[in-house]
């Protein structure tokens, strides 16, 4: 029945997942994609725009109608009537794949083609301004008769490749004219493959200035983390999780920044093999942390990642293969796609095994996954897809496992930093138990030396109450015994429990108490044997009583400790409550340490961390108006 239940939840949690996935890429693709936002578009080279379309569309995405010349570089002067125009081989539509091929899939990308549109606008003079997504790959551009704009050198035979994202502002009325001469032989694209964005000057810098905020609020996070996870790995002793994280989030920063830079610079083409790069290392890293977090030390995730290192390798290689030929670049570009899925389907696989085995964080990460499947997947069945103010569904997705996996991964450090706390603590509580034994020894010692003489000089004792006795001397009897058993109590050690370590901490601390001048109570009621790790009683009681005896340091009139220990049940309670002198430094539910400038209690830190690991509780109290400073510990266990 148990079985049944949690395959039902997982059942229902993956819906949840996908359906949350399917949702989110659905809005993307309706509400921030240039295919899908309506407004008029050109009609075999020509597009009317009235003021009214323009109050209502500011900005006009140009995807259809455009006018192609191949294999011709034409400028303005081509096209002027002097000259008998040109007539255009055909009007194609700006789509996210393709490029100079048009309507013929057979036909070479590369090549050379002029590009041009006619936009009627009103006739009274405004600014306006077009803005160019990457063009592929070298380009002049020229509106109204004018040269505009150049990326690289597009002339055949000097051509030299170069991409960037561009805006150009102008003043115009009654028509704009839009020619774009573009040669490509280098890449695996050609000519206008993302649609161009026209309209009044400040929706478009609208535009531009949103999408460049959200790029750079992402870039930044994703930096921010990096440099964060890197810096805590290396301070963690080389902490490998911390470490590929931060590599990820480095990674991830590279394959999407690219809208920052071109946006400020003209780069290279070896830009594109950069991204591809960052992209093909990100997912591998995905992998390795899934391996390392699930504990997946199967075969199957050796011949994945195996896989993901060659692909890396040929990214790094492409760099290094002769630009512009179109059967490697084709046949790196379906390896590439073969790597997506495989990537998807091992991360897929992993996870669902390691949830069904409820490893931590499975069903974290897994959801993580299934937003990178479901936009993988919604990629190649959506491709008239180009967002004009966030992210590609790859972008979106990979920015989901950056954030799902730094929650694991965040979760994870601080479940080692409260281990490291423990640890630290037990040593500490070791430490302490053998200071404790140290100073006991000699006290040990002299008791035993005590008890040896007094058994020695008990015959004495014997004999004189025996001739007392004998003589009926009954006052000088009872004077006698009464000052021996003063005699006796003295030399009596003090005990405050059955239970020798918690017996010896109260002890220490009584004789501190006493040399600070602190009232010191104790009501212990502890057994001689306690189901709990005598380190961890030791870290507890210790840090407790410390904290009591500081907190007393700073006042200045009454100084008191009550300690109270006691079973309930099956519960160890320990209640500790110190005078103090009224004032708290917190930070949040976090008290501060008035020794270390705004740094954590470690006292307390310690004594929260080794309880939670035992299963449980620590409240600490101040009362101000009392002050009086309350530290109460519960902990679980089998009488």
């Amino acid at each position: 029945m148990r079985r049944t239940a949690g395959k039902s939840g997982f059942l229902l949690f993956m819906a949840g997942a996908v359906i949350f996935s399917l949702a989110l890429f659905w809005a993307c693709y309706n509400l921030d994609n240039k295919y899908t936002a309506g407004g008029p578009q050109p009609e075999r080279g020509v597009l009317v725009l009235s003021e009214a379309q323009l109050e209502k569309y500011p900005v006009v995405f140009l995807v259809h109608g455009w006018e192609i010349h191949r294999d011709r570089l034409l400028a303005p002067e081509d096209f002027s009537l002097s000259a008998g125009g040109v007539s255009p081989d055909e009007f194609v539509f700006i789509g996210q794949y393709g490029g100079f091929e048009g309507s013929n899939p057979k036909r070479s990308p590369h090549g050379s083609a002029t590009y041009r549109l006619s936009i009627d606008i009103p006739s009274e003079p405004a600014a306006y301004t077009l803005e160019l997504p990457e063009i592929y790959s070298a380009y002049t551009l020229y509106i109204n008769g004018v040269k505009a704009q150049q990326f690289g050198e597009p002339n055949p035979a000097h051509y030299r490749p170069e991409t960037g994202m561009t805006s150009v502002s102008f003043l115009a009325q009654n028509s704009v004219e839009i020619i774009v001469a573009v040669s490509d032989f280098s890449h695996t694209y050609s000519g206008m493959v993302y649609p161009p964005a026209f309209g009044l000057s400040h929706a478009v810098s609208t535009m531009l200035d949103t999408r460049l905020a959200v790029r750079t609020a992402v870039s930044a996070l994703a930096l921010a983390l990096a440099v964060f996870f890197l810096t805590l790995g290396f301070l963690m002793r080389n902490d490998r999780t911390l470490l590929l994280f931060g590599a990820l989030c480095l990674c991830f920063v590279g394959f999407v920044c690219y809208p920052l830079v071109k946006s400020m610079l003209s780069v290279g083409m070896w830009w594109y093999g950069f991204e591809n790069l960052c992209f093909c290392a990100l997912l591998l890293l995905v992998m390795l942390l899934q391996r390392v977090i699930s504990g997946d030390k199967s075969r199957l995730s050796l011949v994945f990642i195996g896989f993901a290192l060659v692909v890396c390798a040929c990214s790094l290689l492409r760099f290094a293969l002769p630009a512009g030929n179109l059967s490697l670049m084709t046949a790196y570009s379906l390896l590439i796609g073969l790597y997506k899925w495989a990537a998807a389907f091992f991360l897929t696989v992993s996870l669902i095994r390691s949830a069904g085995r409820n490893t931590r964080y499975g069903l974290t990460m897994l959801a993580g996954v299934v937003v990178f499947d479901v936009g993988l997947v919604l990629d190649r069945l959506l491709p008239l897809f180009e967002p004009i103010r966030f992210g590609w569904f790859a972008e979106i997705s990979g920015f989901a496992l950056v954030v799902v996996l730094g929650v694991v991964v965040g979760q994870e450090a601080l479940r080692h930093y409260q281990n490291k706390l423990v640890l630290e603590g037990k040593v500490a509580g070791i430490e302490n138990l053998l200071e404790m034994q140290r100073a006991y020894y000699p006290v040990l010692m002299e008791s035993v030396e005590q008890a040896r003489h007094a058994r020695h000089d008990l015959r004495h004792h014997i004999g004189v109450i025996q001739g007392l006795l004998a003589a009926g001397k009954q006052n000088e009897l009872a004077a006698y015994v009464q000052d021996y058993a003063a005699e006796l109590s003295r030399l009596t050690p003090l005990t405050f429990c059955e239970n020798d370590i918690a017996d010896v901490i109260l002890r220490q601390f009584a004789t501190l108490a006493e040399q600070e001048g602190i009232r010191y109570e104790v009501d212990a009621a502890l057994p001689a044997s306690l189901p709990l790790d005598n380190a961890d009683l030791c870290t507890i009681l210790s840090n407790l009583l410390e904290n009591a005896v500081e907190a007393n340091a700073y006042v200045a009139g009454d100084k008191s400790i009550r300690v109270t220990i006691k079973q309930v049940k099956s519960s160890l309670i320990m209640l500790v409550d110190n005078s103090f002198d009224g004032s708290v430094r917190k930070r949040g539910s976090m008290f501060l340490s008035r020794k270390q400038h705004n740094r954590e209690g470690l006292g307390l830190a310690s004594i929260q961390s080794v309880v939670t690991q035992l299963g449980g509780s620590a409240s600490f109290t101040p009362n101000t108006q009392e002050k009086i400073f309350t530290s109460e510990v519960i902990l679980p266990f089998e009488q």
